[in-house]
């Protein structure tokens, strides 16, 4: 196995890239002839291209998905969660992260998108299918805006709720997610006035959220859900999206 060493020019970070036989594998059956491989670096994503004899060929920052591409995320990724194991999602392109092959995977299919999933144990494997049918629903509605970083956020949030009871109609927290880029908390202070009356009689949604996200108005929702621990990403995003449906917020698309 080699490995390449590699610094990002956004941050600065110096990190380690491992080139398996798979992802030379991947740049081969590529049809441009290359393959990425992506490291999470918490706020933007650094992805280093290399060919089918493992070369480097550049490396991006904060760049969008293109179709029919392949990438291969660092399995250091695999470190900020808890559930999952590797995953892979296609949807025109393919973003895998796996440390190893594993034996089983949870597959879930439909409407020209797949998300298959490697689970650190079937504990919770009853509520995974449900939660990725939602994860998909949200992907074919905010693919348009969808990067890698936008995508890798959203299997934080997928990752965070597989112990939970599934909960229909979470796509939109995933199409949220995915399109976070482009969203703007906009804060309705009148309603949020309002709300202060009776929310901290319902401390399973305020528990401080509402005093979190006025501090958060003019902020683009992906600066608001940017962490490294998936369950703050996951509490996060759905206080949001509890205030939104109250009144209290507004999540307005800008350019």
């Amino acid at each position: 196995m080699r490995v390449l060493r590699v610094t990002c020019p956004a941050c600065g970070e110096v990190c380690e890239v491992q080139l398996d036989e798979e992802t030379l594998a991947a740049a081969r059956s590529s049809p441009t002839g290359l393959a990425g491989v992506a490291d999470f670096h918490g706020d933007h994503i650094l992805v280093l291209y290399i060919d089918a004899d493992g070369r480097d060929r550049g490396v991006r920052v904060y760049r969008a998905l293109q179709r029919w591409e392949v990438i291969r995320v660092n399995p250091s990724f695999l470190s900020y969660m808890s559930e999952i194991r590797g995953f892979r999602v296609s949807a025109g392109s393919v973003v895998e992260c796996f440390q190893d092959s594993p034996r089983a995977f949870i597959k879930v299919v439909g409407k020209g998108v797949e998300l298959e999933a490697a689970l650190r144990s079937f504990e919770h494997a009853s509520h995974a299918v449900a939660w990725m049918e939602e994860f998909l629903e949200g992907l074919r509605r905010g693919a348009g805006d969808a990067d890698l970083g936008t995508l890798l956020l959203s299997i934080l949030v997928l990752d965070s709720c597989l112990p939970l009871k599934p909960l229909w109609g979470a796509a939109r927290a995933f199409e949220a997610a995915l399109r976070s880029r482009r969203l703007v908390i906009r804060v309705d202070e009148a309603a949020a006035e309002l709300f202060r009356l009776y929310a901290e009689r319902i401390t399973w949604l305020y528990a401080g959220a509402l005093d979190a996200v006025l501090r958060m108005d003019g902020w683009r929702l992906i600066d608001a859900l940017v962490a490294r621990d998936a369950i703050t990403v996951r509490e996060r995003l759905f206080s949001i999206l509890a205030l939104e449906r109250r009144g209290v917020v507004r999540l307005e698309v800008v350019a």
